[in-house]
């Protein structure tokens, strides 16, 4: 590839904008992953040749980076309507993305670098520089997204380079000018635009979502990016703040910290009335046309999304019991079928559903943490069922996983839901005409009953608010009838019953 951009009888065939126009128009246009690939290699090659003038170098870039969104948009379309998104295309697209959006970040980053470094052609890009450090943040976002769908390490460094970047612009004073990003988004924005959407969408949880979500509710926060305000002032708007003085991922607001100069405090309030109505049109089964999501997805799922989103502005979540430090083993099988049939077979040993020991870090009544090393973590995604059961004890609870979250060192750090410390694998059945019509497998969730409620860990797809269905249990029988979904997994459904004792089975 070095070759081809710098071969022996030119040492600069790309100096130029010419020049890299010529290599452009060999990219092979019908393989958008490939044409992706080469850019980024391109793009890196351009980045680390020291000899380039300033003003040719972000020139180069530019065109590149233009080229390069046309296929980043079509790929991250393909990638985040996939069915799975864990297959090996989905995989393969998600690490062309990442590489395109860290090389192309970190190449903006390196001409920023240079200019305030005082290269002696840095006057010559005076002018572009407004728009040049407003592109580095929107693609730090995608770095910071495609590392994320993956519970892979973030990378620290963007939180620094974020604040020098915001502080430029604030002290040039052109964080509010108006820019039109690419030539192919008639949307104007700007560097407190980006920034702000940036700082929301990770603050608001983006580690406890299952990855399309994560981009759904990228997506939404960045339809309302421009009410989104940045102030060196705390007001009580204020959610999140964010320390340039000493830059790390943004947090919630402490309104007894202290303060110093170099706090900014992002609000969303701007956008409440938005995301509201947005909610409302969801919740119809209708997905506005205005709403840019980068494709097309069910009006259930963005629901899913923006509610989380207005959770976060209106409800953030508070922890309502405290978590007591310790170091215990707990035995672990992920997803619903493995954790029913431990259950189901909980007194004999089993290499066809081997659980893995996660030694806990911390634990509550309602949730626990344990951090796992960087291999053997069983795939483990949010929104997994998890079994526990600590060493000898005779039985076997469930739990949710809620936060992933993968460490500098490869370690993956697991939180979790505690839905029951206690579950019995029960048959439902659908009664029929001559009995029982059809049957399926569940867990019975012993600490949910409630007001003559239970809630029943079911398999993907199977719960119907229109279908009662009976049980045995405890060599009791029960009607059940539905209340509500409660939540969904890949491969599980979470419902509440209204349990009624019955004299005798039927059938």
């Amino acid at each position: 590839m070095l070759a081809r951009l710098f071969g022996k009888k030119c040492d600069h065939p790309m100096a130029d904008v010419k020049s890299a126009q010529a290599l452009l128009d060999d990219l092979p246009k019908h393989d958008m992953l490939k044409s992706a690939t080469e850019l980024t290699d391109w793009i890196e090659s351009v980045a680390n040749h020291e000899e380039f003038r300033l003003a040719d170098q972000f020139a180069v870039l530019s065109l590149l980076d233009e080229t390069a969104q046309f296929y980043a948009r079509k790929l991250a379309c393909e990638y985040f309507t996939l069915p799975d998104l864990n297959t090996f295309q989905g995989n393969r697209l998600c690490l062309v993305l990442g590489n395109l959006s860290c090389q192309t970040a970190n190449a903006y980053y390196g001409i920023f670098s240079r200019y305030c470094n005082g290269d002696k052609t840095a006057s010559v890009i005076k002018s572009q520089l407004p728009l040049l450090v407003v592109r580095a943040v929107r693609l730090m976002r995608g770095q910071l997204k495609y590392a994320a769908v993956h519970y892979d390490y973030h990378d620290d460094t963007i939180w620094r380079r974020l604040a020098q970047l915001y502080l430029h612009a604030e002290q040039q004073q052109y964080l509010d000018v108006p820019l039109n990003l690419y030539s192919a988004l008639s949307e104007p924005t700007s560097m407190k635009c980006e920034s702000g959407q940036l700082l929301a969408w990770y603050a608001c949880g983006i580690n406890c979502l299952a990855p399309r979500s994560m981009h759904l509710t990228e997506r939404i926060i960045a339809q309302y990016g421009s009410s989104i305000e940045i102030s060196a002032n705390l007001t009580t708007q204020a959610l999140f703040g964010f320390d340039l003085a000493h830059p790390n991922h943004p947090v919630r607001v402490n309104v007894d910290a202290t303060l110093h100069p170099l706090m900014r405090y992002i609000s969303l309030t701007g956008m409440q009335a938005s995301l509201g109505a947005l909610i409302k049109t969801l919740e119809k089964n209708m997905v506005p046309q205005e709403l840019n999501l980068g494709g097309v997805f069910a009006a259930e799922r963005v629901l899913e999304a923006a509610q989380h989103v207005w959770t976060c502005l209106v409800a953030p979540p508070i922890r309502l019991s405290k978590r007591r430090e310790l170091n215990a083993l707990l035995n672990v099988v992920v997803g619903f079928e493995n954790v029913y049939w431990r259950c189901k077979y909980l007194d004999q040993e089993s290499s066809e559903y081997p659980s893995a020991q996660w030694t806990l870090e911390n634990a509550s009544v309602s949730s626990f943490y344990a951090v796992l090393p960087g291999q053997g973590t069983g795939g483990v995604r949010i929104g997994d069922v998890l079994s526990m059961q600590t060493a000898g004890v005779p039985r076997l609870g469930v739990a949710i996983a809620r936060h992933l979250l993968r460490d500098v060192e490869g370690r993956l750090h697991v939180g979790a839901e505690i839905l029951a410390n206690q579950v019995s694998e029960v048959v439902l059945c659908q009664s029929g005409v001559g009995g029982c019509e059809s049957s399926q497998s569940a867990l019975w969730l012993h600490a949910a009953v409630e007001d003559g409620t239970v809630r029943l860990l079911m398999p993907a797809n199977t719960f119907s608010m229109l279908r009662s269905l009976k049980t045995g249990f405890e060599g009791k029988h029960y009607l059940l009838i539905p209340v509500e979904l409660q939540g969904s997994g890949v491969d599980y459904d979470l419902a509440s019953f209204r349990v009624i004792e019955q004299e005798e089975a039927e059938g």
